[in-house]
């Protein structure tokens, strides 16, 4: 799998603590491996078009948004839980 963050991702990135940036950047490296590895909790979202959009879980309060293309992981939204679904 290919990783790809898109510029609203790089975004949020930043605004999210050191210890949380750290733990995002060993999420990733497992989303690069296995979209479904158990610490990341992934989940298939409802009401997309493409139905290839699912979250996975950065800390228990934070969550991250990406979509399937080809053998592409896009990751497009970051934040936090009770934010992050309405975002979209």
């Amino acid at each position: 799998m290919i990783l790809l963050k898109t510029k609203n991702y790089k975004k949020n990135v930043i605004s999210l603590s050191k210890k949380e940036r750290n733990l995002l950047s060993k999420q990733e490296q497992f989303l690069v491996k296995d979209i479904f590895h158990s610490k990341l909790h992934t989940k298939k979202l409802k009401g997309f078009p493409n139905n290839h959009v699912y979250s996975f879980r950065v800390t228990r309060a934070y969550r991250g948004i990406f979509r399937l293309a080809g053998d592409n992981v896009i990751l497009f939204a970051i934040g936090h839980r009770k934010d992050i679904y309405e975002s979209l």
